[in-house]
């Protein structure tokens, strides 16, 4: 089942991980799912969901995902990508992080004085 519309980067889900030789791949689907969720992490990927923009730049070149199967049970495909667009949304994911965890700490530390 393929997907048509590209909604925001704010809406879509990415995925990362290793396949069975080691070789980074990754995907984005436009929808976000439990179904695809539970696939991801039976696969052992790394999912990202509700990301900022910064992230969504980045990480909107990752190829399109497809679902297999309909209902709980699916199976997804994860093309391989390039060691280097890998390292690219994992970094910028984390850095991501970094400052919303940088922001919200100051923010707190604000409203305890």
């Amino acid at each position: 089942m393929g997907q048509k519309d590209e909604p925001s980067g704010a809406h879509q889900v990415y995925i990362l991980g290793l396949d069975a030789d080691a070789y980074p791949c990754g995907a984005r689907f436009n929808i976000l799912r439990d179904s695809i969720v539970s696939a991801a992490m039976d696969l052992s990927c790394r999912i990202l969901i509700r990301q900022p923009p910064e992230v969504g730049a980045v990480a909107r070149k990752l190829p399109l995902g497809y679902v297999l199967g309909t209902g709980k049970t699916v199976r997804l495909f994860i093309p391989r990508i390039g060691p280097r667009l890998y390292q690219q949304v994992l970094e910028a994911a984390q850095t991501a992080r970094i400052h919303e965890e940088t922001r919200l700490g100051a923010a707190l530390s604000q409203t305890a004085h």
